[in-house]
Parts: structure tokens; sequence; C-alpha cells
């Protein structure tokens, strides 16, 4: 009621075991009773709000740690779909409860909002269930509440239902939502006029692990970060696609963009410990390549970017991207390194023999399938 709760402005009253059947009865509210423990004027103003007194009363969110109302807390409780309150059923239909679709529309809005509605009115706000969970702040309701509480100009659920509705739409129209903020709410966009089309998924590529050329190196390298815990691998071959080189190595705590750069440069300092020059570094993070290339990142990762470019030569050595199908070799060897913990280099003859397979398979010419 007014700017705040009616438990905050009572907060001598026990209002946990007060349930809102206890003031009204078979006619309609016993203003009487509310007359006990509030003033006249706030018992009148509830009075006015229209009951259906055969309804029991049902909880329509979960309590905080401190006992207070969070709109966070009430949209957790509708979105899990599990537990339903008298505003809202199973199939998303109102059953026109007195301050249902108000309570809804404060989700939305994160809004405070008091009144009441006949059920036409209710029936149009059925679509504002749609909102919840896009990330779209309602400036208009906002206004609304500053008349009400500045210039008088009651909150009428009527407006404020087609305010939202009109800003919804507005939004649809300039094409700022996307198909992934109506999701598990397909079934309601409509209402806004909203057609969801299924993007329909990329077609299937094929991805060829390319062999450098004559008198060079080819790296590639992965990142891996399972349970918070990062390891990384890699392998070197030559221009005919055989193995020189692999290794494994286990990084502890950090983050996948720190393994992905961390296994580039345990792979770098492998090529040049065993003499080798004119290298291709291949990664399937790009991320991790944009740092290297062209900056930025976060500190922690400036220190390993520094150290890569100084052995790296920019001018004569190449670093690219691979998609992860075209990368399984460093891929297996990464996972391997979470596996064991601890740093170990294979030479070409002690390669294991599923690594000696997925080897054999590039240096075939062999694709692997993406999007399947």
């Amino acid at each position: 009621m007014g700017d705040t709760t009616l438990a905050d402005q009572f907060p001598q009253l026990p209002h946990s075991s007060i349930q809102v059947h206890d003031f009204f009865d078979d006619i309609g509210w016993n203003i009487d009773r509310l007359n006990q423990i509030i003033p006249f004027t706030m018992a009148e103003q509830i009075g006015s709000i229209p009951i259906t007194p055969h309804v029991d009363d049902q909880i329509v969110w979960t309590d905080t740690s401190d006992g207070r109302f969070v709109t966070k807390s009430a949209w957790q409780l509708v979105r899990t779909r599990e537990h339903y309150s008298g505003c809202i059923s199973y199939d998303m239909e109102f059953d026109y409860s007195d301050h249902g679709f108000l309570f809804l529309l404060e989700i939305v809005a994160g809004a405070y909002t008091s009144g009441c509605g006949d059920p036409e009115t209710d029936r149009e706000s059925y679509g504002v269930e749609a909102a919840r969970g896009i990330p779209v702040s309602l400036p208009d309701l906002e206004i609304l509440g500053n008349d009400a509480k500045h210039r008088d100009i009651a909150m009428e659920p009527r407006r404020i239902i087609w305010r939202v509705y009109h800003t919804i739409s507005l939004l649809h129209t300039g094409r700022l939502f996307r198909h992934i903020h109506w999701r598990g709410d397909m079934d309601i966009a409509p209402l806004f006029d909203v057609i969801i089309t299924t993007p329909s998924p990329p077609p299937p590529t094929l991805v060829f692990w390319r062999t450098p050329p004559v008198g060079s190196y080819k790296i590639n390298t992965d990142g891996c970060v399972k349970d918070g815990v990062a390891s990384g691998g890699g392998i070197i071959r030559d221009s005919s696609g055989q193995c020189i080189r692999a290794f494994f190595s286990f990084y502890g705590d950090c983050t996948i963009l720190e393994a992905e750069l961390r296994a580039i440069l345990d792979g770098i300092i492998l090529a040049q410990r065993l003499g080798l020059s004119v290298l291709w570094v291949e990664s399937d993070s790009t991320l991790a390549i944009h740092c290297i290339t062209k900056g930025g990142g976060p500190w922690h990762i400036q220190a390993t970017l520094r150290h890569i470019r100084h052995l790296l030569a920019l001018d004569r050595d190449t670093i690219t991207h691979i998609f992860r199908e075209g990368n399984q070799v460093a891929d297996l060897l990464a996972s391997e390194g979470w596996d064991r913990r601890y740093y170990y280099e294979y030479s070409s003859q002690d390669l294991p023999r599923r690594h000696r397979s997925l080897v054999q398979i590039d240096r075939f010419g062999l694709p692997t399938v993406r999007g399947l």
C-alpha cells in the first residue's frame, strides 16, 4: 500500500501467520476486522478490491533470507514452472485473482504496483508473461509510478498493461529481441503480435587439417578446463604431416584463455628447443589468437602474451585459427594432461595408437564433419 508493503508499515504484526481469507467472509471483505489492525482509510482501499471468497490463499513467492519480497524470488518461482500460485496455472492461463496480473507486471518491471481490474483487463495481461526473462527495462512503468506519486494520476491496470504491451511490441518491431530472448515462452509470443521463426542450423561443413609448406613446421595446440582445473597439449608436425614431437601439460587453476595461451607458449618453446624455425601455430581459440596478434586481454595473461610475441617472429611465423574438429590431436593431448596432471613429451615412435590414428587421418587429408 502506498510506497511500501503492509509488512513494513506494521512490523509489530505477526504477518507471517496472517492470511488474506482471515479478513473476508462469504459476502466480501470484513472491514471491521481490517480496522482492528490498520487505519480506516487503508481498510477502505483494501475493501474496494474485488475478491473471490471461495478461493484459498496460496503462496505466490518464496521467502528470502530476510523475509522481504523481491521480484527475483517471484520470477524464479514461476519460471521453474514447478509451483503455481492462484495467479497462474500450468497452461499459462490466468484465473482472474484480484492481484494476479499486477503481480506478474511487477516481475516484469521491478516496480511495485497496486490496484485491481476486471476479467477482460486481466485477460489482456496474459501476454506480459512473455517479457519475463527478456533483459529489457520498461521505463514507461517508472513514468506511471512517478505520475501516481507526484501528479495523483492513478496507476490504472489497463494503462499499465497497454504500456507494457506497446513497449514490447515496439522493441520487437525495432528488432531488438532475438530468438533466444523468447526461449521457454514461444507459445505466448503471438499475444504481442510477435512471430517467432526458428533459425535454421548452418549446413554441415568439412574441416581439413592442412600440412605446412616445405621447410616449415606446424604446431597445433589446445587448452582444456574441467572442474576449474586447466591443462593443455600440442603436437609439432613437418610438411609431410609426420609427428616430430607431442606434449601435454598440467596448469592447475586458471581460465580457459590462459590455458590456451600457455599451451601455445609451451608448443613454441618446445619447437625452438628442437631447433625448429619458420613456425605455423594453429589453435581453435579465436580469442587467444586475437590477443596475440591484436593485443588486449585481461592483465593476468599479459606476461604470457609478451613471452609468445618475443619468441614468435610474426613477419616470418604464422598463427591461424582452426575449428575444433580439425584440432583433434591437440584436443586429445590436452585431455590427457588433465587426466595425468604433469608435463610429458611424446616422440614420433612412442605416440599412443589413438594419437597416431588421428595423425594419419590428418596426414592423408581426410576431413572431419562440423555441424552434425
